[in-house]
């Protein structure tokens, strides 16, 4: 792995005294910009000799190291990790990586980094094993244990994806930017999105950098108010390799992992890496109810003189039953009360669970070239293709299928005589069909320049995103088959979006007072021209009218500055203000009432923190203050045999401020201890008004003052690892406070604390083939803990409005057996 673009072939002066090696990796990592992970090797008293004059950050890192039994790690655009060298066997480095390794790590902890050098608060994942989660885990849990994060999933491994959301500092998955190897996801939604999970398996997961409080300006988003976070995963080690694991436990849970690295196919040739794996379980709440998951994914790369090329492709493919809803207390909800068995009413089975499904099929194609075509200068070029499909079936009660129709049909709501729907034939349950389509190709680019102090960094984003969503509701033949063929009852819309995304932006980084004041500045502009055809929703559909509309938003100056300031050799302040733009939400264009003076969304964040960075203990403090303006809020009526009423209204504005507290210590070598703490207050600022359908007239919903939904004010977490020789055992708790369930804050679920344990052993075999079986038993929810996990709010506690509740997942017990194969 050629380590260029981790900033290493950078040329500069230094001026790093002989001392402790850890306060001089950090003097580099001040001076660099390059994140050091120290966490996993034991630097103990090392010493260093320093380094002093013009030198590539290669070379100075290797001096820094020279002496130890250390070395390093590329792992990220701007992230290394210092191993020991005694886990690295010498076929496995390359003839000219000036100290750099390529190898797989030998065992290490997971490691949250604290991050040192950055202008905001960040934080840096590094799972290099994966110990405290089983396999198979999605990627997005990992946030779990940072500050200011609340991930939840439906179960264990997320298998079901309206069931998962993540939030950070009271900011929403579709308020934040996410990327996976500088492809941006744009956001986690299930049907418009591309969660994370689709794509990446946990064991190819290198990195993941998170900025809670604003995304930088080069992350490529057009909704990115609230920070961003940064997947990168493995790509090919260059040398034979290959890793197989199987799970086992709880919900009838099945899943094989494997890969296979390859080294160059010829001389100067590509290297590739392949893997996939396959996951089977059962709902936690309904036996009968099946989830699957399958990964493909290929990497090729090729290394040329002047920089390297990636070429990936990674699918997904998914199928799974719709979970179980419950109310605010943990009981089943009466408005979707599934069932898993027929009866033979069909107003009952259309609740039935067999009639709740929903499929999905990701497919997403990169090339990420990375050229140096001057010494002072590099140039990424990344474009990509996303193709997308996907479908979903619901059962809906012949009574309410009966109403749609003749709504349809009525002179007050519909077309009387209209001859392109058919009426109920009488032939039991109805079932409503979901098509979803998507076709996304893009483009990133990013130059970067260096000279005297500076580091400047300039570029931009164009993405086109054609998606189509429609949802038909058919009769069903005697026999169970939709008759898909026949014009359906009714549809609740068919909507065509076609979305045009520009984006540009600079920052220039300078290095002041012998590195230690570091100062960004930067800005971006975006431009969102969305473009609707179709049937918005079932009112339209009444009327037979197609609307034809077109929204542009933009803002050509979001300003970003930031500071991080050296105290001493282990301590660093940092400061930074940051403005952010969001577009309004696709389905606006769909809504009941298309409001054209809908305003795009605006925050406007403030950071100020403190961190230390040590050879045993790594502490960070925080505080922040968000602004948060033009909040977009989406009014429905839940109705599970209708599509709700949607309408999508400013609302005023949201203050949150809040503080931030991790730490990591490592009093021995073999033992280490990781905690945060994290208090936010998220508040709404103004009432706003609403028209209420059944009495006719607005109403003022009186929100002013009122906390978030879904925005606990206090979180925190403890992990623990000890590891010595073949034996490692892991624990790590979550407290998640009091999170309400409605804007008016009439209904709220209670705080809890889960616990997951887990232990391993590590055999080294014999067999000249194998490196290293590793065995591991994880315990999830340790205490069984009874908890509501994921949160749909809702404005207000009447007939027709409730929050949306999915309960968390028992005590599951899993065991795996993994191999290191060469």
């Amino acid at each position: 792995m050629a380590p260029a673009f981790a900033q290493l072939d950078q040329q500069q002066n230094f001026e790093i005294a002989p001392q402790s090696l850890a306060t001089a990796l950090t003097a580099f990592s001040v001076a660099t910009q390059i994140q050091v992970v120290t966490a996993a090797a034991d630097l103990g008293g090392l010493r260093s000799a320093g380094v002093s004059g013009p030198a590539s950050a290669a070379t100075a890192l290797s001096q820094l190291l020279q002496g130890t039994d250390l070395r390093y790690e590329v792992v990220g655009d701007d992230t290394v990790v210092i191993v020991s060298a005694s886990a690295v066997t010498s076929e496995h480095l390359p003839e000219s990586n000036s100290g750099a390794t390529t190898a797989q790590l030998g065992p290490v902890e997971d490691v949250v980094i604290i991050g040192h050098g950055y202008t905001r608060a960040s934080n840096t994942i590094r799972p290099a094993e994966i110990a405290t989660k089983t396999p198979g885990t999605p990627v997005q849990v990992l946030l779990d244990d940072l500050p200011g994060v609340n991930s939840q999933t439906s179960d264990p491994f997320g298998l079901y994806e309206f069931g998962n959301s993540v939030r950070m500092r009271g900011f929403g998955s579709d308020q934040l930017g996410i990327s996976l190897d500088g492809v941006p996801l744009e956001t986690a939604d299930a049907r418009e999105g591309s969660p994370p999970e689709r794509f990446l398996d946990i064991e190819n997961l290198t990195s993941v950098r998170v900025a809670q409080g604003s995304s930088d300006v080069m992350m490529p988003s057009y909704h990115a108010l609230g920070g961003s976070v940064r997947y990168q995963s493995a790509e090919p080690l260059g040398h034979w390799a290959a890793r197989l694991s199987g799970t086992v436990g709880s919900n009838e849970l099945n899943r094989i992992y494997g890969s296979l690295d390859t080294p160059a196919w010829w001389e100067g040739g590509p290297t590739a890496l392949l893997s996939g794996s396959r996951t089977k379980a059962v709902q936690f709440d309904n036996p009968y109810a099946d989830m699957d998951v399958d990964h493909v994914g290929i990497k090729l790369k090729q290394t040329f003189s002047d920089g390297s090329a990636v070429f990936s492709y990674l699918y997904g493919d998914r199928s799974d039953h719709d979970m179980q809803q419950y109310d605010a207390d943990g009981h089943v909800s009466s408005r979707l009360d599934l069932t898993e068995h027929l009866s033979g009413d069909p107003e009952r089975d259309a609740l039935y669970y067999g009639y709740w499904t929903n499929s999905r099929t990701d497919q997403l194609f990169s090339v990420d070239l990375k050229l140096q075509p001057a010494p002072a200068w590099k140039l990424r070029l990344l474009p990509y293709y996303e193709h997308k499909r996907g479908w979903g079936y619901a059962g809906v009660a012949p009574s309410a299928a009966t109403q749609q129709y003749d709504d349809a049909t009525s002179e007050s709501q519909g077309v009387p005589g209209r001859d392109d729907i058919e009426p109920y034939d009488g032939s039991g349950v109805t079932e409503r069909r979901e098509l979803l389509s998507g076709d996304r190709g893009g483009l990133t680019l990013r130059a970067t320049r260096r000279w005297w102090r500076h580091t400047a960094q300039f570029g931009g984003w164009f993405e086109r995103f054609n998606f189509s969503q429609a949802r038909p509701l058919y009769n069903v033949a005697d026999d169970g088959r939709v008759e898909t063929e026949q014009a359906p009852i009714v549809s609740y819309y068919d909507r065509h979006f076609d979305t045009t995304v520009l984006q540009f932006f600079a920052r220039d980084s300078s290095h002041w007072f012998d590195g230690r004041l570091t100062i960004d500045a930067a800005f971006k502009g975006l431009y969102v021209d969305r473009r609707f055809h179709g049937t918005p929703n079932i009112d339209a559909f009444y009327q037979q009218q197609e609307l034809r509309l077109q929204r542009k938003d933009h803002d050509a100056f979001q300003p970003q500055l930031g500071l991080t300031y050296k105290l001493d050799a282990a301590h660093e302040v940092f400061a930074n203000y940051a403005e952010n733009f969001s577009a309004a939400p696709r389905n606006a264009l769909g809504s009941v009432t298309y409001d054209a003076q809908l305003r795009p969304e605006t925050s406007r964040n403030i950071d100020l923190g403190i961190r230390q960075v040590g050879e045993r203990f790594n502490a960070s403090a925080s505080l922040y203050y968000i602004d948060y303006a033009n909040r977009i809020l989406e009014l429905t009526r839940a109705d599970p045999y209708q599509i709700s009423t949607e309408v999508y209204r400013n609302v005023g504005s949201v203050r949150t401020y809040g503080a931030e507290l991790a730490s990591f210590w490592r009093p021995l070598s073999s033992l280490h201890f990781s905690g945060t703490l994290s208090f936010n207050r998220s508040t709404f600022r103004n009432n706003y008004t609403r028209y209420d359908e059944d009495a006719g007239a607005d109403e003022v919903v009186t929100v002013k003052g009122k906390t978030l939904p879904d925005t606990p004010n206090l979180m925190a977490t403890v992990t623990a690892r000890y590891l010595k020789g073949p034996w490692s055992f892991d624990a790590d708790a979550k407290y998640t406070g009091l999170r309400y369930g409605t804007a008016v804050n009439d209904e709220h679920v209670d705080a809890y604390t889960v616990v997951n344990v887990a232990g391993g052993y590590t055999i080294a075999p014999t067999w000249p083939s194998v490196e290293a079986v590793q065995l591991q038993l994880h315990v999830n929810n340790l205490f069984n803990k009874r908890y509501v996990g994921y949160i749909s709010p809702a404005e207000f506690i009447d007939n027709d409005n409730h929050g949306t509740y999915f309960l968390g997942a028992p005590r599951a017990l899993y065991f795996s057996v993994s191999a290191d194969l060469r």
